[in-house]
């Protein structure tokens, strides 16, 4: 007849848990024989391999698995026999003062298997769980811990005070709220039973032993009502450490703050796509310099063309959009891009792919008002050209003016030596060398007085009478004044001044001479052509135009150094400085930006102080 083994067995171990005493039903329900256990680890022969995780001691891993209250410890899990096969088991260790531990085994009947086994199963996966898991009474006495909540409270029960040294001062209260909420929260069909589902995770700050009470840890904690849970009956409270999370969660959020900080101190406008050109982040540098009323926060989600439509902002769409696609197909950084806005704005766009892993994972647009820099860079590209046109004339005015005093000079010389050299010349040849004398000596006066008047505009030291007047009717005297010159010379002068317009504040005189002087060197250049006068006002500024369109277009050489040469280069030069004096520009056919000689004349309350 085959002997039954006993259902328990009794073994006595010493404080390090080697065996002193191994009972005669302890052979039999494990298998071991008393002569060779003694003295070795009781753990290491009845806690299965699959069950130590690595640990030195299994059978203190045993322990701390079923610890109780004052030490004494009683868990249900496999037992190992000697063959290697295991049971389920009931393990009840008992401290023996300054001794060491009895433990007693205590096989579970066969029909409780499948139900220990699911038993040990989660007891299994909550003792090697890190989540710190409580349970408590609805009373609220403490009632359970797992070994994680274990080694966080330490051995016993968490009183107030073990509670008030681990939780954060400012935490206390908001547990008990979770506590008192999940005891009572109502579900919809009644009852009190609050799901994982409804229950609400907060964050809280928990401090472990051995952190010298200086280490806050954050723990994600969950309260859930689980009295009708027949395996629990009570409440439980799950806490999980997240201070890694939190903490990275945190310096990301300080970077992204920093980050935006900076996007929003720039001057410069900041717009970050997508791959599909929807807008992930832009600053309000963007909106302002593009002065659109569009808010950053309204763009980000949203594709940037809807909310900032190319044919509203940017004088010339097309190229726009030629530009972008060119970009976005070649994917490589570029800058400088320069585009007109519809305010008369100008911009600088730059663009840089953003890659991720090697891909295009979006686009970086950042977008400069540089309408400043621009029209400097233009004053300054028009004063050279100005610059550069002044000093051609001027070579051109000093060899003309040259040639024009030597001629009067010379016959004023020739003739004073020749009455000094005939003294009995006759009458009539005396009154021929006397008149040529006084024509050049006059035709010399007034190439210096011309002089005079140009240095005096151009140094500013010529005043100018100012008055309201509309200009048409001043360009419309300048040609009554030239008709006996547009005689002589054969030319036609064909005017067109009913343009309307505000009045204007100029020295009526000094402009009548500026036309006219105009008139005169087309009328000197081209003889026997028409001359086309149009005064037009458009954007805040009139402008004149004097030109023969026959000549003028096909772009002929206006000044010349020949007998009529210094006229026009003198008579261009007073011209150009009075219109300069009243704040306008002179534009001639020579500079290529024009067929006619164009003058342009700002409407302004007042010229600047010495002129009046």
């Amino acid at each position: 007849m085959p002997v039954v083994p006993l259902p328990l067995a009794v073994v006595t171990v010493d404080p390090d848990g080697r065996v002193l005493t191994f009972s005669h039903s302890a052979e039999q329900l494990l298998g071991f024989a008393q002569a060779d256990v003694v003295g070795e680890s009781l753990g290491e022969l009845i806690v299965p391999a699959r069950l130590r995780d690595g640990a030195d001691d299994p059978l203190r891993e045993l322990f701390d698995c079923c610890a109780g209250e004052e030490g004494q410890g009683h868990c249900v899990q496999p037992v190992r026999r000697a063959d290697g096969s295991d049971f389920p088991a009931d393990v009840l260790i008992t401290p023996l003062p300054d001794l060491g531990y009895v433990v007693v085994v205590s096989a579970l009947p066969p029909k409780s298997d499948e139900r220990r086994q699911s038993e040990w199963f989660h007891r299994a996966l909550v003792g090697r769980s890190p989540v710190v898991t409580m349970v408590y009474d609805p009373d609220g006495s403490w009632r359970w811990s797992s070994p994680a909540a274990v080694r966080l409270h330490g051995p016993g029960a968490p009183t107030a005070d073990v509670a008030a040294s681990i939780v954060h001062p400012d935490d206390l209260i908001l547990i008990r709220k979770l506590f008192v909420a999940a005891l009572n929260a109502p579900l919809p069909g009644g009852g009190s039973l609050t799901s994982a589902a409804n229950a609400e995770t907060v964050e809280i700050r928990l401090r472990p032993p051995g952190t010298n009470g200086k280490e806050w840890r954050v723990y994600a904690l969950t309260v859930q009502n689980l009295i009708d849970e027949p395996a629990v009956e009570g409440i439980a409270i799950y806490a999980i450490d997240v201070t890694r999370a939190v903490d990275a969660e945190r310096r990301e959020q300080l970077h992204s703050a920093r980050i935006d900080t900076l996007i929003e101190s720039l001057r410069v406008g900041i717009l970050v796509e997508d791959s599909d050109r929807r807008a992930v982040l832009a600053n309000d540098a963007l909106a302002r310099i593009l002065g659109s009323p569009v808010s950053a926060q309204r763009l980000v989600g949203q594709n940037t063309s809807e909310l900032l439509p190319p044919a509203e902002i940017f004088a010339d769409p097309i190229a726009l959009r030629a530009e972008t696609l060119r970009l976005l197909a070649q994917g490589k950084p570029a800058t400088g891009s320069e585009f007109a806005l519809t305010d008369g704005r100008v911009i600088v766009r730059d663009y840089a792919p953003i890659h991720a892993d090697g891909v295009a994972v979006g686009h970086l647009w950042v977008v400069r008002d540089v309408t400043d820099q621009v029209t400097i860079r233009r004053g300054l590209e028009e004063r050279n050209r100005a610059l550069a046109e002044v000093a051609t004339l001027k070579t051109e005015f000093v060899a003309a003016a040259s040639h024009e005093l030597r001629t009067p000079l010379t016959s004023i010389a020739t003739f004073s030596q020749m009455l000094a050299e005939e003294p009995d010349a006759a009458a009539d040849q005396r009154q021929i060398a006397l008149e040529a004398i006084a024509r050049n000596a006059n035709r010399t006066l007034r190439i210096v007085d011309d002089l005079l008047t140009l240095a005096g505009l151009e140094g500013k030291t010529l005043p100018l009478a100012l008055r309201a007047v509309h200009l048409p009717d001043v360009v419309s005297e300048a040609v009554d004044g030239f008709a006996d010159s547009a005689l002589r010379a054969g030319v036609t002068v064909e005017l067109v001044g009913n343009a309307t317009g505000p009045m204007l504040r100029v020295d009526p005189a000094r402009l009548r001479q500026a036309v006219e002087a105009l008139l005169n060197i087309v009328a000197t250049a081209h003889a026997g052509t028409r001359i086309d006068v149009r005064v037009t006002f458009a954007a805040a500024q009139w402008n004149v135009r004097v030109g023969s369109p026959s000549a003028l277009a096909a772009g002929d050489h206006l000044f010349t150094t020949g007998d009529r040469g210094a006229g026009n280069a003198l008579s261009f030069l007073i011209a150009r400085a009075i219109v300069s004096r009243h704040g306008g520009q002179l534009a001639t056919p020579r500079t290529g930006q024009t067929d006619a000689f164009a003058i342009s004349l700002p409407v302004r309350p007042h010229l600047p102080d010495g002129d009046g």
